[in-house]
């Protein structure tokens, strides 16, 4: 489990990382390694913020929200100061490109994962409809069976 400064930390290091690549005239391009720490360290702070609160129960509700609260709103901050970082040194086509393709790959992984539960539902309701149909097969063979010995039993000869 990663821990949320661990997190923060690594997307500070990224920040500054793409600034002083920007200060000595790089592409935003060319710090492509940067910005998938910084993107990978927003997805972690959120991971990590999700599995300390089922790893603490003891936590208190107010810490919890203030320590996840802070983390995002740091990591907005950097987002926010990066973005305008690249726009003051006209390069600001790249975060929007950047935005565009986030949001079309959450929208992809959203319908992705909204498919894979409506399948693991199907499946699941399926399941239980082979399992009513096999209790009642198996009921009414146990039925048909004792009638059919009843009979047998009880005939005239």
């Amino acid at each position: 489990m990663i821990e949320i400064a661990v997190a923060l930390a690594t997307a500070e290091a990224a920040v500054a990382g793409i600034k002083r690549a920007i200060q000595v005239g790089k592409d935003a391009n060319d710090c492509l390694g940067e910005f998938l720490q910084l993107f990978d360290a927003r997805d972690q702070v959120q991971k990590a913020s999700n599995e300390e609160r089922k790893a603490k129960p003891q936590q208190s509700v107010m810490s919890e929200a203030l320590e996840s609260v802070i983390a995002a709103r740091k990591i907005r901050q950097m987002e926010q100061e990066l973005q305008q970082y690249l726009i003051w040194s006209g390069q600001g086509d790249v975060w929007n490109e950047i935005v565009q393709e986030h949001n079309s790959i959450v929208q992809k992984r959203r319908a992705e994962e909204l498919a894979a539960q409506r399948e693991r539902e199907r499946q699941e309701k399926e399941r239980r409809e082979r399992a009513l149909l096999a209790v009642v097969l198996g009921l009414g063979g146990i039925i048909l069976f004792n009638i059919g010995r009843y009979i047998y039993d009880n005939w005239p000869r």
